[in-house]
Formats: structure tokens, C-alpha cells, sequence
């Protein structure tokens, strides 16, 4: 059962960026929480996410620039007290 379950988690066209990070399926728990989950995979409360699924008129933050996650953790002058480190260009995308 868990040998299929991990096919059908390989080989689905869904939950990519989820794949992405827990790429292995089991019946333990993962070490991720919600919050990492959700800034991760891009979902929640982000203008970016909104937009996509037509819940929001503009992906744009209030700040005027593109709301995704990685805008409010490094660029937004509205989060500046929690910024964190910009990654690399070459990191970026994982």
C-alpha cells in the first residue's frame, strides 16, 4: 500500500511544490508545520495566492510590488521588521 501510495505521489500533476519539500510519503508525522508549509508552497494569505484563484482583484501587495512570499520575507517596506536574508538567484526557486 505505501509502495503505491508513493507512485501515485510521484507521478501526480498535483502538490508539486508540496512534493518538492516532502518528497518520501509515511504515516509519521513530517517536521514541517503549517506556516512553513504555507510560505513554501506559496498558499495562504499571500496577494500572489489570492489573485490565482480569484479571490483578490491583484496579485500586487499594498506596497505596490507582486505579493508572493518571498517579496514579504525579504523586499515589502510594510514587513521590514521581520525580513530575512534574500536567497540567491540560483536558490531562489528551491
Amino acid at each position: 500500500m505505501i509502495n503505491t501510495w508513493q507512485k501515485n505521489w510521484d507521478e501526480s500533476k498535483t502538490g508539486r511544490k508540496v512534493h518538492d519539500i516532502l518528497t518520501k510519503v509515511s504515516l509519521s508525522p513530517s517536521n514541517w508545520g503549517r506556516t512553513e508549509m504555507l510560505f513554501f508552497t506559496g498558499h495562504g494569505t499571500f496577494q500572489y495566492y489570492l489573485k490565482r484563484f480569484h479571490l483578490s482583484h491583484t496579485s500586487n501587495c499594498s506596497c505596490g510590488e507582486e505579493g508572493t512570499p518571498i517579496h514579504y520575507a525579504t523586499d515589502c517596506i510594510l514587513t521590514t521588521s521581520w525580513h530575512m536574508s534574500k536567497p540567491s538567484a540560483y536558490l531562489e526557486k528551491e
